[in-house]
């Protein structure tokens, strides 16, 4: 080996070395990825919030494609790991530069696609929820209309549930269990007794079914059930025989 090469060679040792102490730091640390601890030889600062956090806080989970016509969309569903932490997903064009819509909340639980409308053309799921006892629930369906990106927006399901509540019921403080089953969106909450508590809804609980229609839902059914059937669609999967695309 000349000595040009072997100069060449250790310098690549070099900066292979620095690079995997980087990388084992940043892995350590869980404030940094590998990708960015390469790249820099600043560490960032910790993020305190992440509501206002720049771009270069959040740190990738997943990215797809979503193409439901012609028009190519990116998904990213991002976390921003600061105190406390955030998740979001975002729907952009496709270079990254245009924001459509942004879902944000302490978790993100899924991010898919869906065929609905058994027409191969697919829609957007992003299920979010917060944390702690009050354990929030938000979804969201976006698909496309005359080339357009639209949320589909469901009927009033809420105020049918709080009909069948008796005097002396509530929900308490936890929202409705999310559910596919075919081509349907089956939503499961729990009855509790007012004073209960917040651990196990003593009173059964309320099924909603909702059947998707063009860019919508219509409301199928709202209906009472009994504790143990409740329990069963509150353990169930979330896909029950249902179509990811």
């Amino acid at each position: 080996m000349n000595r040009k090469m072997m100069t060449a060679a250790v310098g690549l040792s070099l900066v292979a070395g620095v690079a995997a102490v980087w990388a084992i730091d940043g892995w350590l640390s869980g404030q940094m990825p590998v990708r960015a601890a390469i790249a820099t030889t600043e560490r960032r600062p910790f993020v305190s919030g992440c509501e206002h956090a720049p771009q270069g806080d959040w740190h990738g989970v997943r990215s797809f494609f979503f193409e439901p016509v012609k028009t190519l969309y990116i998904v990213d569903w991002e976390i921003c790991a600061g105190e406390p932490p955030l998740g979001r997903v975002r729907i952009t064009d496709a270079d990254s530069k245009k924001i459509f819509f942004q879902f944000e909340n302490d978790e993100v639980v899924r991010v898919e696609r869906l065929d609905l409308l058994d027409n191969h053309v697919p829609q957007l799921l992003a299920l979010t929820m917060s944390s702690g006892t009050d354990d929030e629930i938000d979804w969201h369906i976006i698909g496309e209309s005359n080339g357009a990106l639209k949320e589909w927006k469901p009927p009033d399901y809420d105020g049918q549930a709080e009909k069948l509540l008796r005097a002396d019921e509530d929900f308490c403080c936890k929202d409705w269990n999310f559910h596919l089953q075919g081509n349907e969106i089956v939503l499961a909450r729990g009855i509790y007794q007012k004073g209960e508590g917040n651990c196990c809804p003593g009173r059964g609980g309320v099924l909603v079914r909702l059947q998707p229609a063009d860019d919508g839902f219509k409301l199928v059914s709202v209906v009472r059930i009994s504790k143990p059937e409740y329990e069963i669609w509150r353990d169930s999967y979330f896909c029950l025989n249902c179509k990811l695309y």
